[in-house]
């Protein structure tokens, strides 16, 4: 049975479901290449090709792992090529690329004509393909790759994926709650599910018996100063001041960084200039959604700073965050008062519109 060199569904859930499915019919032998940057879902499909191929992780004839030392690619061939008189099977793991040296042809002539029983299982989430090794290991052997959710689609489908993930920690979600968290956490379902597990403990016995709610799950991201950022960012699309300022001194009392504060704005200031050029070109608002990346995730936020802001506005923003910047290095001026100030200054009340 033979896998394409390419993504198993759409993004990381659907290709974790066909990895599961496709080993009740047996793995094929040779190189299998897990990717991507949902690490999430990167990780339980790896989790369950080794349990399937590898129950026992202790028989030294049946399983290697490298990753810890430099290892060069003829190397991991020749273990994965090592097939022992007393196992029927022979496993090498690979679990980080990064240790992976010298020339790609062994890889590719293992890949080609694996021994029956050997498999050959590399963690990459990253892939330059500028590198030789690298372009070897995304096209020549069984590529999996796990993306994070991009389309409205997609984006609905993980809401029902948290909902699972709460089920899996004992307590369910009002659909508010869950979607909270998708806006929060954006596509990174293992913050999700990180999220999912203090909640479990937050709630105890007593608040696992109804779905959590919005404003409760709203109180304990509040905490950990996740949803106050996001807040800021919102309350600068939406251009309203006050409940910028009110975030940012939220985040300066946390004892968050304002530096990172700024690093968070400027992604969504990037949108904005984005979208803004979108919009001057006559894209229509599915269309820009799509181009801007992460967009679904802060749809309503990015539409309204669309219209609050014109393209001169937005294109002037990323100069004030480059002088605030500047000025947080400056040990003779308050950082908290950095910040306030550029807040106050991108919320700015102005001629705004479509323009």
């Amino acid at each position: 049975m033979a896998f394409p060199s390419r993504a198993l569904g759409p993004w990381g859930a659907p290709a974790l479901r066909t990895v599961r499915e496709r080993l009740t019919k047996g793995w094929p032998p040779g190189l299998t290449v897990l990717t991507g940057d949902d690490l999430y879902h990167l990780d339980r499909a790896q989790e369950a090709i080794l349990g399937a191929l590898c129950p026992d992780r202790t028989d030294p004839f049946l399983w290697s792992v490298f990753g810890d030392t430099p290892v060069s690619a003829q190397g991991l061939v020749g273990a994965a090529r090592s097939m022992g008189m007393f196992a029927a099977r022979r496993v090498v793991f690979l679990r980080d690329v990064a240790s992976l040296e010298g020339e790609p042809e062994p890889l590719a002539s293992y890949a080609e004509a694996p021994p029956s029983g050997s498999f050959l299982l590399v963690r990459a989430p990253k892939l330059d393909r500028k590198r030789k090794l690298h372009k070897a290991l995304a096209e020549a052997g069984q590529l999996l790759t796990f993306r994070p959710p991009e389309s409205e689609a997609e984006i609905e489908e993980l809401s029902r994926v948290v909902f699972g993930l709460a089920k899996e920690r004992g307590f369910t979600l009002t659909p508010e709650a869950a979607g909270l968290l998708v806006a929060v956490c954006g596509p990174d379902v293992a913050r999700i599910a990180l999220e999912l597990d203090k909640a479990a403990s937050w709630l105890g016995e007593n608040g696992l018996a109804r779905p959590a709610s919005a404003e409760a799950m709203r109180e304990l991201l509040a905490g950990a100063a996740l949803l106050t950022g996001w807040e800021l960012a919102d309350a600068l699309l939406a251009r309203d001041r006050t409940a910028a300022l009110a975030a940012a001194r939220a985040l300066a009392d946390a004892g968050e960084e304002p530096i990172r504060v700024v690093g968070g704005l400027a992604y969504r200031v990037r949108a904005l200039i984005q979208a803004k050029g979108l919009a001057a070109r006559g894209a229509r608002s599915e269309e820009i959604l799509r181009a801007v990346r992460g967009g679904w995730f802060f749809k309503d936020a990015l539409q309204a700073g669309t219209a609050r802001y014109t393209l001169a506005e937005a294109l002037a923003m990323p100069g004030r965050l480059l002088a605030a910047d500047r000025a947080f290095k400056s040990r003779s001026i308050e950082k908290g008062a950095v910040l306030e100030v550029l807040v106050s200054e991108l919320t700015a009340p102005g001629s705004g519109g479509p323009r």
